[in-house]
């Protein structure tokens, strides 16, 4: 879950995105007001899934026309949580757009994806009611994924896997190319030497997570991509 703001813009707080003055409608342009977009996915679209707001981070660019957005929900898990990423434009440069899923990527460089589901609506006539529409029709879809992942993650602390074992895996999945040679490397290195002591049991979420620390070297465009074929890839490894 990542909101990366390397481009030129800057972290602000929701007061200061909600200060920016919004520029006048055109004939074919409808600006939907930064305050507003957030204010509904906080107050509204999120009701449906019956969740809260664990934290939230805000971005701007220079000039404050183009804003982005990343709110992290509180669940009951620590691995497989749950975000929304947002990102809008008062220079007609993007259009409005949320992203939903446990991987949600969010850059001021444009890249903007998340792994349940996407909405882009155009600033067009009715921008605004059908935002609202299509946001309302994705929300359980996205919290179905999140109790899918979370199973997931369930299955995966339950299965033990002694440390060659996890070796054996990695060296399947480097052959089948899953991983590349650089990738594995980090896989391999971390299951020797986990870099975090939440990873240190030796169970097929470990070497999962092994697994995704090194997808994190590769394309960011890529980066939701390889990592739901790593989660599809597991999985059918514990139902074979």
């Amino acid at each position: 879950m990542s909101l990366l703001l390397h481009c030129g813009s800057e972290q602000v707080t929701l007061d200061q995105v909600k200060q920016v003055p919004v520029p006048q409608a055109t004939k074919t342009w409808r600006p939907v007001a930064y305050g507003d977009a957030v204010d509904y996915l906080k107050h509204q679209a999120l009701l449906k899934l019956g969740l809260e707001i664990e934290s939230e981070g805000y971005g701007l660019n220079a000039k404050a026309d183009q804003m982005f957005a990343l709110l992290t929900m509180k669940t009951n898990s620590d691995e497989s949580g749950l975000s929304i990423g947002m990102r809008q434009s008062y220079n007609k440069s993007l259009a409005l757009g949320v992203a939903v899923g446990q991987q949600v990527f969010v850059c001021d460089n444009l890249m903007f994806s998340g792994s349940a589901f996407q909405v882009v609506r155009k600033n067009t006539l009715n921008v605004w009611a059908d935002f609202q529409r299509l946001v309302a029709g994705q929300m359980t879809s996205a919290l179905g994924h999140y109790q899918n992942m979370e199973r997931d993650t369930r299955l995966m602390k339950a299965l033990p896997c002694h440390e060659q074992r996890g070796y054996a895996i990695l060296g399947v999945a480097l052959g089948e190319g899953l991983l590349t040679p650089t990738q594995a490397t980090v896989a391999y290195g971390d299951w020797q030497q986990p870099r975090h002591e939440e990873f240190a049991e030796r169970t097929m979420w470990s070497l999962y997570n092994c697994v995704t620390e090194g997808l994190k070297k590769g394309s960011p465009a890529r980066t939701l991509d390889r990592h739901a074929a790593a989660h599809d890839w597991f999985m059918g490894r514990l139902a074979s």
